[in-house]
């Protein structure tokens, strides 16, 4: 049904809530909705529906929405140590769609490896088979697939007007034709930069990947976005999921509401109810059957402590009774984080520099309005790397030393639980380190110049930039509360470069950027290297200040609330139920036991796809496939 009043939820009785209606949370709301027309489904989102919205909707605006408010929950870490002691900006989608529409469109796999190591590490079902969902749709006719690196093999896809499926969100064979409300395609633009970039990094030994969708993400290749090639708009949980199905009648939407606590009763430890607030008005919602946060990786330790569910250490000073002890709660955060390059390219180049003429800006509109030009995609190359493509073999076995808890002083106090667990996954990472097939950094290219501290782009150049980032950080940090005020941002500190291997890696990563912007053919667009500001043999003590003083968050935080064994720090079980609750469970990004190589949306789909799957209500589950 459309988003209804907050009198309309008070008065109806709710079986299953859902907090968050970001990425995750409206793909299961509205799945759990379709499969049990009997049970009634709410969902509580903080931010509005930004329906319509040009911000969110057209592909070369999606960077406008970016600190802005209404968009945006702009939080910041407290000052980090190892990055120049600054607090550095973590955007958090804040609207119905979370950061699925607020992202940068990216929409890509990571490898069979990392998804099978969530089962591992103790989550029997939860591997490379039972995870995927999307719906690809073919570049244009006229692009040379294999030339630019976008050729999707079929064996991995479904394809709009096909009528079955080649692999299933789960294992087996499909039983329904119904495509993925996703769509996933490749921009109408493609940069000039692009396939001599590509050329130059097969001339460097890393090969192109026309299609990385099927567990082997290593290589080069043009990024698929999730963006509908049909509409030019945006593809985003809100408009994939909740838009086809606002008529249902037992789903019910509650916008511009922000929970403040979940209440348990602590005799049984049994979700009843949560506490609202709408309008300056406070009200509490009470829930028949069971209760999913979906609040973000960032939110949802927060409303768990403030719930009582967490460390007494950390509750007991703000005076909250822990009624489940669980020291996991809030630690354990991972994210990929980057340093920029940039060069300026040849000035016939098509880059978002030329925004700033308004008769090449009108030129764009109307291409827009076909369908094609610089604002219908945003076009990147994506390059995977593994360790050994890019680190000198005295650089691996550095990192090799550095992937354990003692590399990280700061964190000798972590409860014995949680750092058993962190240490299970240290052992996974030190496997993968010397793996040709795992990814270790990623080069992510922009077609402008990234705003970058201290310099000033000229307006009338052109430039394209190359970030770095490392995929598996081998620094671990925390989110917590500060306060019992549900509006205070907690306490937010990835530790950012704490562990020496992460700032290894993206010296290495500058290193080989420095190399590449010298190997033909793409030497040949580059007019300067802009950034950084130093040459290839620079000290290693100027590679590190840089990284410290630019280092920025790709905006994929993980871990705060990890599907481990409880004896290893976990806070959720295999079917994502908080340890201690009888109906409280966790479903997100947050769940994940490790950083993946990929731009993480793509798996919180298909978390929320999985939800139906382990979810134990009464009446019969529909499986929906998607590939």
């Amino acid at each position: 049904m459309p988003i209804v009043s907050l009198q309309d939820l008070l008065s109806t009785d709710v079986d299953v809530l859902v907090v968050g209606g970001g990425t995750c949370g409206l793909a299961t709301a509205t799945r759990l909705a379709q499969n049990r027309p009997n049970a009634v489904v709410a969902v509580i989102e903080a931010g509005d529906y930004h329906e319509n919205d040009p911000l969110v909707d057209v592909p070369g605006l999606c960077t406008r929405a970016i600190h802005n408010p209404k968009y945006d929950w702009t939080y910041y870490t407290v000052p980090q140590k190892h990055a120049g002691n600054r607090q550095i900006l973590q955007s958090h989608g804040k609207g119905l769609g979370g950061s699925s529409m607020l992202n940068f469109l990216g929409f890509v796999r990571p490898s069979k490896e990392e998804l099978d190591a969530i089962e591992q590490l103790g989550n029997v079902g939860w591997n490379w088979d039972s995870l995927s969902a999307e719906r690809v749709q073919t570049p244009d006719e006229s692009v040379d697939g294999q030339r630019v690196a976008a050729s999707p093999d079929p064996k991995n896809h479904g394809y709009e007007g096909t009528s079955s499926y080649l692999s299933g969100f789960f294992s087996g064979s499909s039983t329904t034709s119904e495509l993925g409300p996703i769509a996933k395609s490749y921009p109408p633009h493609i940069t000039e930069i692009h396939a001599p970039l590509l050329d130059s990094l097969e001339c460097m030994g890393v090969t192109r990947n026309p299609d990385n969708s099927g567990g082997r993400p290593v290589g080069a290749f043009l990024a698929p976005t999730s963006v509908d090639s049909k509409t030019a708009t945006r593809s985003y949980s809100a408009s994939g999921y909740y838009a086809p199905n606002r008529h249902l009648p037992n789903l019910l939407i509650l916008t511009g509401t922000l929970t403040t606590k979940v209440s348990l009763l602590q005799e049984l430890q049994k979700a009843t109810s949560v506490d609202i607030e709408k309008d300056g008005v406070q009200s509490t919602v009470h829930v028949k059957k069971e209760i999913l946060l979906s609040a973000g990786t960032l939110h949802t330790p927060q409303l768990l402590e403030l719930s009582g569910v967490g460390s007494p250490k950390i509750l007991a000073p703000l005076g909250i009774n822990a009624i489940i002890d669980l020291p996991g709660v809030g630690e354990n955060l991972r994210d990929h984080a980057l340093a920029p390059t940039v060069v300026e390219v040849d000035q016939s180049f098509k880059t978002f520099e030329i925004f700033g003429d308004p008769e090449q800006l009108a030129d764009q509109q109307k291409l827009y309005a076909e369908r094609k030009g610089l604002l219908a995609g945003v076009s990147s190359c994506f390059a995977f790397m593994p360790a050994a493509a890019f680190g000198s073999e005295s650089s691996l076995a550095d990192w090799e030393k550095s992937a354990n808890l003692s590399s990280i002083t700061e964190l000798d106090a972590l409860d014995p639980s949680v750092r058993r667990g962190m240490e299970k996954q240290y052992e996974i990472l030190h496997g993968w380190l010397k793996d040709p097939n795992q990814v270790f950094s990623q080069i992510l290219t922009v077609n402008g110049h990234y705003p970058v501290a201290g310099v000033t782009p000229d307006p009338m150049k052109r430039y394209t930039t190359l970030l770095v980032s490392y995929m598996h950080p081998f620094t671990r940090g925390r989110v917590h509360i500060n306060s019992t005020d549900p509006k205070a941002h907690p306490d937010l500190d990835p530790k950012y470069l704490a562990n020496p291997a992460d700032v290894g890696v993206l010296a290495s990563m500058i290193s080989f950027m420095r190399r590449l912007y010298k190997t033909g053919p793409v030497a040949e667009s580059i007019q300067s290297v802009t950034v950084p500001p130093f040459e290839e043999d620079a000290p290693v003590e100027v590679v590190n200040k840089f990284i410290a003083d630019t280092l920025a968050t790709v905006h994929h935080p993980v871990g705060t609330a990890s599907m481990l064994p409880k004896e290893l720090g976990g806070v959720v079980d295999s079917r994502l139920r908080v340890y201690g609750s009888e109906n409280l469970r966790v479903v997100r990004i947050q769940s994940l036991t490790d950083e993946l190589s990929c731009n993480i949306q793509s798996v919180a789909y298909a978390i929320g796809e999985k939800v139906c799957s382990i979810y134990p209500l009464s009446s019969p589950v529909q499986l929906f496939f998607f590939c």
